[in-house]
């Protein structure tokens, strides 16, 4: 309606709501609203010049057989041709071969060849002015009376000539069915005339059970919209509230998806142990309130309260800082030093065969690159479940001292098969001083003192020995020379 230009109008706009409704009545599912959308649409400058007969009438037959783009498209061809004056030169001779321009506004060379046409220079312009334009009356009271006097009556032949007449096919199409199927657009005219428009709707309320349910349907969501809308603005915030916990959570599971798997796994037994409990609770009640002891007598939830006890518990195990100072269990260790080693040894396999087989070059210096970061990772890797690095001999050997735990245990003897905390050195040193006294004019006095050293280790907790001999091992400075 927008389109066509009547909104401002109510009369108008009314009149037309209830001549496409008629139409819709008539031709059922075969006429769709968005038909006179699409023919509104794509007919551009024609559909404000059609006149409202042509369109409530007629054009509801051509929007059914050709479609409401196809049809608007038609419409637009014809305004432009017939109305504006704009058309090809084999168009403009075949309307003059059949007396259908006016003389006076026909656009000619100077040689006498027919130029083009003004607005205006195609007889029967009542039937064409802006805002009263039919094609269907154009055809049938202009076109073909001029065809017939010229001996043009024979339904092909009308076809041929108003092809050669229409610049534009579509047009052509148009105006074939307007001059062939006049019974045809003639009762659907009819019929959309004789039939119910909006007033159909109250009718059909009260009589049909479909449209009566749908009825219902609607008016019961603008009870529920209407009831709801002052509760939306807390629905929402909850809403917003819900979605950002998650988030927060999403985020925390990437840091520790241990503590993240917990707490669903507690939030499941809460609810388990909550549901039996509840189950429970209603037998015992109403026992108890049977029994005359209340109905609160049976209300216990033991299992909800256990579930709940296990929530700080949980919360402290799986933090991520005690996590990360737990010892990684030797089991481990071992399964990842096997995993690491061999992975180790594919990439020194790999980096053989491309110092042997590639040309260096940009993909050789890639290639290594890969190579060298892929072998840093687990370098890394090794080095976080405490195994000395590649360069050191020992590879495959825990290079962790031992924990504070293990140390309590040795010094109270209770360690297993290993020996109690102890230090020791191994060796001997001998200390020698030498002072020597001069009589001189000051008296110099001057000491001379060394130190040999013979300590050959030292050991400490039971492990390996360490330190050389000329060295008073890892936890003091090294000797210095004789004085």
């Amino acid at each position: 309606m927008e389109i066509k230009g009547v909104t401002q109008d109510l009369k108008q706009f009314n009149h037309y709501i209830d001549g496409m409704a008629k139409a819709l009545n008539v031709f059922g599912d075969t006429l769709r609203p968005t038909d006179y959308y699409e023919m509104f649409k794509y007919g551009r400058a024609a559909t404000t010049a059609l006149s409202d007969d042509f369109m409530l009438k007629t054009a509801p037959t051509l929007a059914q057989e050709l479609g409401g783009s196809s049809a608007g498209k038609a419409l637009s061809s014809f305004y432009t041709q017939f109305v504006g004056g704009k058309m090809s030169n084999k168009a403009v001779a075949q309307l003059e071969q059949y007396g259908m321009l006016d003389p006076n506004k026909v656009i000619k060379t100077s040689t006498g060849n027919v130029k083009g046409v003004l607005p205006g220079g195609i007889i029967g312009s009542e039937y064409l002015q802006p805002g009263k334009t039919d094609p269907y009356q154009w055809v049938n009271k202009v076109l073909l009376p001029h065809l017939a006097s010229k001996g043009v009556t024979d339904p092909s032949q009308i076809q041929e000539v108003i092809a050669a007449m229409a610049s534009q096919q579509t047009a052509a199409q148009m105006m074939s069915i307007f001059a062939t199927q006049q019974k045809r657009i003639d009762k659907d005219a009819a019929l959309v005339h004789g039939a119910m428009g909006i007033d159909a709707a109250d009718k059909y309320l009260k009589s049909d059970p479909k449209v009566l349910r749908s009825a219902i349907e609607s008016q019961a969501d603008n009870l529920l919209g209407n009831t709801a809308k002052p509760f939306m603005p807390a629905v929402t915030g909850g809403m917003n509230w819900l979605a950002s916990g998650l988030s927060y959570m999403s985020e925390q599971a990437t840091k520790n998806p241990v503590r993240s798997a917990a707490g669903i796994s507690w939030l499941g037994m809460m609810l388990g142990a909550l549901g039996v409990d509840s189950a429970s609770s209603a037998f015992r009640s109403a026992g108890s309130l049977f029994r005359g002891e209340g109905a609160t007598a049976g209300m216990r939830f033991p299992l909800t309260k256990l579930s709940a006890a296990l929530a700080p518990i949980l919360d402290i195990a799986t933090r991520s800082d005690i996590l990360t100072e737990l010892p990684v269990p030797d089991s481990v260790k071992r399964a990842a030093l096997h995993s690491q080693i061999g992975e180790l040894s594919s990439l020194d396999a790999k980096e053989k065969s491309l110092d042997a087989n590639w040309v260096r070059g940009p993909l050789y210096d890639a290639g290594k690159s890969r190579l060298a970061a892929r072998r840093a990772e687990l370098e890394n890797e090794l080095a976080g479940l405490g195994y000395g690095p590649a360069s050191l001999p020992g590879r495959g050997m825990v290079g962790s001292s031992p924990t504070l735990l293990d140390d309590i245990r040795n010094a109270v003897g209770g360690g297993g098969s290993k020996e109690p905390v102890k230090a020791e050195v191994v060796g001997n040193a001998t200390l020698e001083t030498v002072v020597r006294v001069e009589p001189s004019a000051d008296f110099l006095a001057r000491v001379s003192q060394s130190v040999n050293n013979a300590i050959n280790a030292f050991r400490s907790s039971g492990g390996p020995t360490t330190g050389t001999s000329g060295s008073t091992g890892r936890s003091m400075p090294e000797a210095g020379p004789p004085q």
